[in-house]
């Protein structure tokens, strides 16, 4: 029997010896945020949701997890409290139950129920497939839901076993960027910086429908990027943040991670470990080691303004000494030593007991991408249209013809680190990790090879929820650009930056299906899913390959094979 998306179920259920006493008033609205559920183990899970008292004071809540829907079996029941301390957010762990069991979960408090959620524990031992929705970068401002919307509705009859979010889950900008529908503007209307602001935003975000019913029929693993701080963000700062008008970033950074952790099911930093340590394991039977990354404030440099640079890069030279002096200087970190540690030994435990794959959640492209002469291909139009939101657009086409990082805040800009990684893997015969990326709002498939050739895996990169697309500004020039870039770089195999969406991602033992699925508009509610482009991966040797493309035109095709 199929759970409608998003639907709120009667509450029925076994008497509850548990009555809740609350010191607020509490009405039918009350969990109008919606649930979810996150961080799966085998034996327990998060469970969210957020009350929205009439009066202010203590609220309890009761929560209920059975194994049907009409909660005839409950198997598990709770109460706890909150209160404004904590902005009203519930966050329990569910535990003591079975491992790989799909299990229905509400909330109560005085006579209202919540709506009905749906979710999953990990599987243990023996797992023959496993299935994934894989998304990043949802702006409220740029447009609807649709991409939540879509898994969701998938889910009903092909249930996901995990939403797997990769950062940029909302956005802190004010109200003046790109707004692009009436309808759809932040609160609070001004740049997010203090943690009422940021509660704010969680709240709005998660007032949305659609990412209201695809968060109740699955868990979530997510992890942030930078817009759930601020753009751009590393360990002392962020390009989007300003210390003599918006305060300490330190300051700032820690009331966004407070309200994270309270709107996101998403588990405690255990003892010892702060905030930002939010990379972590999870083990999905013998099939799957999925491990969370954290590229943003546990360790990351800062990162380089390219064009900045012009004097110096196009000077006579002046280019070798950048890359030598400045973009490979050996202080470019962005895991940390304990970071990468954690996650070696994380891959070489899987290995170790046979699990066919591992999956890196990871936040920023990790592939190499560098800038062929964008000059000839860019139009003054294009620059025009670019330049209001990337003043430095003329200075980075100046620049492309040195083949600079098409994207310098990810790895690209971090090119010891991450060849110090690579050799880390290598060191301990890691060739076939899958990468999953987000924040470039496009699709990429990219492998993942050293400097000096050496394979370690290959990376796909999800397009956005609703973030604007390169399209937004290149129009229908675009898919052009797209073919120049994928020919420019020998590790890029596809790349498509026309349209938003999710990765749909199927995993058997000797098999991973990535389906790159597109919402032709967010601009309406009224939209259409297409499914852009289709991979094979499969191992070959001690490493991965991309096999059957399917969807690609005839140019994309050649170049997937390296015939461009």
């Amino acid at each position: 029997m199929g759970l409608t998306a998003g639907a709120s179920l009667a509450a029925c259920s076994a008497p509850n010896p548990i009555s809740a006493r609350n010191d607020a008033t509490i009405s039918d609205s009350a969990f109008k945020h919606g649930v979810a559920s996150g961080d799966p183990y085998a034996d327990s899970v998060v469970l969210w949701t957020h009350v929205t008292p009439d009066t202010e004071g203590d609220v309890q809540v009761l929560w209920d997890v059975a194994t049907n829907q009409d909660f005839s079996n409950i198997i598990a029941t709770g109460v706890t409290q909150t209160n404004a301390a904590k902005d009203y957010c519930v966050k329990v762990i569910a535990d003591g139950l079975a491992a790989g069991t799909e299990y229905f979960y509400r909330f109560r408090s005085g006579e209202v129920s919540s709506s009905v959620g749906r979710t999953r524990t990990l599987p243990t031992g023996s797992t023959e497939s496993l299935h994934f929705a894989v998304v990043s970068c949802a702006n409220w401002q740029h447009g609807y839901f649709n991409t939540y919307d879509a898994i969701a509705k998938r889910a009903v009859d092909q249930p996901y076993d995990a939403m797997i979010h990769l950062g940029d889950y909302f956005y802190e900008y004010g109200d003046a960027a790109a707004g692009r529908l009436p309808d759809r503007v932040h609160e609070p209307k001004h740049e997010i910086v203090s943690l009422s602001d940021y509660r704010t935003r969680h709240a709005q975000y998660r007032s949305d429908a659609a990412l209201q019913a695809a968060t109740s029929l699955m868990p979530m693993i997510a992890v942030w990027d930078d817009h759930e701080t601020s753009n751009d963000s590393w360990t002392a700062g962020a390009q989007n943040h300003q210390d003599d008008a918006e305060g300490d970033w330190d300051k700032r950074q820690q009331a966004a991670l407070r309200a994270y952790y309270e709107w996101m099911p998403i588990r405690e930093p255990k003892a010892g470990r702060v905030r930002s340590d939010i990379y972590r394991n999870f083990r999905f039977g013998d099939l799957v080691n999925l491990t969370c990354v954290e590229t943003r404030l546990t360790a990351r440099a800062e990162p380089i303004i390219v064009e900045s640079y012009i004097d110096e890069i196009s000077s006579e030279g002046g280019a070798d000494k950048f890359r030598e002096e400045v973009l490979y200087a050996s202080d470019r970190e962005m895991f940390g030593a304990d970071q990468q540690e954690f996650i070696v030994n994380a891959l070489r435990a899987s290995k170790e007991d046979g699990v066919p794959w591992r999956i890196l959640a990871n936040q920023v492209i990790m592939g190499r991408l560098l800038t062929p002469d964008f000059s000839p291909f860019i139009t003054e139009d294009a620059i025009k249209n670019i330049e209001p939101d990337w003043p430095e657009i003329r200075d980075f086409v100046e620049l492309s013809k040195y083949n600079m990082p098409v994207y310098p805040d990810s790895w690209d800009g971090y090119p010891v680190a991450r060849e110090n990684f690579y050799a880390a893997l290598d060191a301990d015969d890691l060739n076939d990790m899958l990468v999953l990326t987000g924040d470039a709002h496009e699709f990429w498939l990219n492998d993942l090879t050293s400097e000096a050739g050496t394979k370690v895996g290959m990376e796909l990169v999800t397009s956005s929820v609703s973030s604007e697309t390169l399209q937004s500004y290149l129009g229908d020039g675009t898919a052009d650009h797209n073919l120049l870039l994928t020919q420019s770089n020998p590790d890029a195999r596809y790349y498509n930056a026309t349209i938003n969406g999710f990765i749909d991602l199927t995993v058997t033992p000797k098999n991973v299906d990535a389906r790159m699925i597109g919402v032709n508009t967010v601009l309406s509610k009224d939209y259409a899913t297409v499914e852009t482009a289709q991979f094979s991966l499969k191992k070959s040797g001690e490493t991965i390959k991309a096999k059957s493309p399917k969807g690609l035109s005839p140019t994309q095709r050649a170049l997937f094979h390296g015939l461009g």
